[in-house]
């Protein structure tokens, strides 16, 4: 999903299912829960590497905030600030490859942009040697030197970017490296510094604390990979410096390391504070803001309250925002429903997070949820309003319990489409607090508009929503209404709803243009929905890539074969053999992403016709064109206006034995036809908001979803 800082007219679908593998960290915080206070500070993952279970990295993390930050091991521990609210960016000390050194600014500029463009990860660091700027573009960053070293050779092959560096001089660089001082002020460092590069060396300032915890300020010189490069550095560095003592630095020492980064700045002429911190020592850094919150640019901009944290999980940098529970609920309540919605839906939400927040445990290892729907949504403080803000204080330490006093995990999503889901029916086995209920959820197509299945003469057929267009008054042989499009550059879809994504524009219709209506259905909407068609060979190679056994040949049928308690699909066939998924909601994103699994499946390529004395014929019988058998010659195509406008071409229009109208294509097609939005267990948000607005309190909301439990305060 698409998360780029937009916050989204409906609620959003809680996948919470795929880290459920962690039972039994969350049964501990379940029992334990009675006898211990909630914790007041939450760990919430913004970018973590915990490998197939979940993963989402960067190598670097770039901050900001108006009056500066205060930089250290922990709240108590600072190691140095920074102020004039210029932004500081953080990176774990791994191994990268340098491509170019230079003191050409432009030339270093050019390399950077081209390395942006192929994808790498590059970095622009300005340094002075002996009184002039030095320019050093690299790639990164890795994890090991042996993918160091791989890049490297990539890159020093890459003939498009030959002319701009020279492949010889191309290194791995790594985190070893020599102390050539160590100081009680920032000044004395910065003055050995000095001392340093106009010997023509490359030192680095390199922040620490002493054992009794007094601020060190040291000079390192040498970002070696191995040993063998070590060894080179201190030789170089003898040879440029007689006389210069070098010790050896404690890989287990932590340390903040900075280089001047001017990847950021187009000029060239500013550059931002790039901290280094030891990749192998298990060494946390916690990063404060002075004042306000901290922007975090790489996760689309968003600001933060409290504190953000970098560590090393897996070889990966890892952030975290720590920050009060209460302060991130005002957050994840207002970056779920819309502040529009009734007090009542909105508490109800603020219990669930919250006891969903406090069941996980340290389910990240470090973090006990991510920011995502993996868990719940957070967008930071831009999520927050002050409808949502009311609704956490207003219901403040409250939380969902079984009769036994064990915190449940109350899964909630958008919309049930009406009925919500028996646990069989996603996760294959039973939950005690959770049945299938009704549920008031057609609150979420109040007020959306019809659109009309348009057939064009050049024999597209889409949807045209119902506002771009007027009647003509005219209608076919067959009582079909003949449509005109009132402005230009009209879209018209595949399915009605809009998305430039999921649902790109078949064509764009003219003003005047006329097409003939072939029926109205309401928009797409989180209660009722229209996916597709999908074209067989399509459909088949996104559930291949999915399938551990995939199907084979063409895709000719799809069908359901079983349904639960709240008729979601429990089992499916393709081509008559069952498809095997690991529990029925993976059925959602075998097909494309569908909104639910409760749907129904319409075979565009495929009809049956009921003659007399109860003969029943199916088609296709055989591979080639479809026909429509008529009482005028039989296989020939039936004829009327909307054949004409079109129709022979996009497939053929039957009327079935309830009269309604249908379009069968010539070659197989499949469109989806639902109902809800997510998983369906637990809560629906919109029928919490149905509920709402028949008069029920968030206590009866949260009672009417989950079964024989109980809302308690800590």
């Amino acid at each position: 999903m698409n998360y780029a800082g937009k916050k989204r007219s409906v609620p959003l679908t809680i996948a919470l299912l795929l880290m459920l593998a962690a039972a039994s960290g969350i049964l501990l915080w379940r029992h334990a829960y009675a006898a211990a206070p909630a914790p007041e500070q939450i760990r919430v993952a913004l970018f973590i590497n915990l490998g197939k279970k979940y993963k989402v990295t960067v190598p670097t993390v770039t901050l900001s905030s108006p009056a500066g930050f205060a930089i250290g091991a922990s709240e108590e521990s600072v190691w140095l600030n920074t102020g004039n609210g210029k932004a500081v960016r953080g990176s774990a000390d791994l191994y990268m490859v340098r491509l170019l050194e230079t003191g050409d600014a432009s030339a270093a500029r050019s390399l950077y942009k081209q390395l942006k463009d192929k994808n790498a990860v590059p970095y622009l660091f300005k340094r002075t040697r002996q009184g002039k700027p030095v320019y050093q573009v690299y790639a990164g960053q890795f994890a090991g030197k042996d993918e160091a070293e791989q890049a490297k050779q990539k890159w020093a092959a890459d003939g498009s970017l030959a002319p701009l560096f020279t492949p010889a001089k191309v290194a791995v660089t790594g985190p070893l490296h020599w102390n050539a001082g160590t100081y009680g002020s920032e000044k004395e460092a910065v003055e050995r510094l000095a001392n340093l590069e106009s010997a023509g060396l490359n030192p680095f300032l390199v922040y620490g604390k002493s054992k009794e915890g007094a601020p060190l300020y040291s000079v390192w010189i040498g970002e070696a990979a191995d040993e063998e490069s070590l060894n080179q550095a201190k030789a170089q560095a003898m040879k440029l410096s007689p006389g210069i003592t070098l010790k050896p630095i404690d890989a287990r020492e932590p340390y903040l390391l900075l280089r001047n980064d001017a990847s950021l700045d187009e000029t060239n002429k500013d550059a931002v504070s790039h901290y280094f911190f030891n990749a192998s020592s298990g060494q946390k850094v916690r990063i404060t803001a002075k004042q306000g919150e901290i922007k975090v640019e790489e996760r689309f901009g968003r600001s933060y309250r409290g504190a953000i944290e970098l560590s090393v999980l897996n070889g990966s940098l890892a952030v975290v925002n720590v920050l009060p529970l209460e302060q991130y609920l005002y957050s994840v309540v207002g970056s779920e429903l819309p502040k529009s919605w009734p007090p009542e839906a909105m508490k109800a939400q603020a219990v669930a997070a919250r006891t969903y927040a406090l069941a996980q445990g340290m389910k990240y290892e470090i973090a006990h949820v991510s920011d995502t729907t993996y868990d719940q949504v957070y967008y930071g403080k831009e999520g927050e309003n002050d409808a949502a803000i009311q609704a956490v204080e207003e219901t403040k330490g409250e939380v969902i319990t079984t009769g036994a006093g064990a915190l449940i995990t109350p899964f909630y999503y958008s919309n049930a489409g009406g009925m919500t889901a028996d646990p069989v029916e996603v996760r294959g086995k039973t939950i005690d607090y959770l049945k299938s209920t009704p549920s008031p959820d057609d609150v979420a197509q109040q007020g959306k508009l019809t659109w009309h299945q348009a057939l064009f003469p050049d024999g597209s057929v889409g949807y045209i929503r119902s506002d771009y267009v007027k009647e003509t008054g005219e209608k076919t042989s067959t009582g079909l209404p003949y449509m005109e499009v009132v402005q230009d550059g009209v879209n018209v879809r595949p399915a009605p709803y809009v998305d430039n994504s999921a649902n790109v524009p078949l064509k764009q219709a003219a003003a005047g243009e006329r097409f003939v209506s072939l029926g109205q259905t309401i928009e797409s909407n989180a209660y009722n929905w229209v996916r597709g068609p999908y074209d067989a060979e399509q459909l088949r190679t996104a559930m291949n890539a999915k399938l551990a056994s995939p199907v084979t040949g063409s895709l000719n049928t799809l069908e359901i074969t079983a349904r639960g308690p709240s008729g979601r699909v429990t089992e499916m066939k393709a081509n008559g053999q069952v498809i095997r998924v690991s529990e029925p909601d993976a059925y959602r994103s075998l097909f494309n992403g569908l909104p639910s699994t409760r749907f129904d499946i319409e075979e565009m390529g495929r009809y049956t016709i009921l003659g007399a004395h109860d003969a029943v014929r199916h088609f296709p019988e055989q591979k080639g064109p479809l026909y429509v058998l008529s009482g005028r010659s039989s296989g020939a195509p039936a004829q009327s206006d909307a054949v004409a406008m079109g129709a022979d071409r996009a497939g053929f229009l039957l009327i079935g034995g309830e009269n309604k109208l249908r379009l069968v294509t010539r070659e197989p097609q499949f469109r989806f036809i639902g109902f809800g939005f997510g998983h369906g267990m637990g809560m629906s948000q919109w029928g919490a908001k149905g509920l709402a607005e028949a008069g029920y309190d968030y206590q009866s909301i949260l009672k009417y979803y989950y079964k024989d439990v109980s809302i308690v305060k800590e």
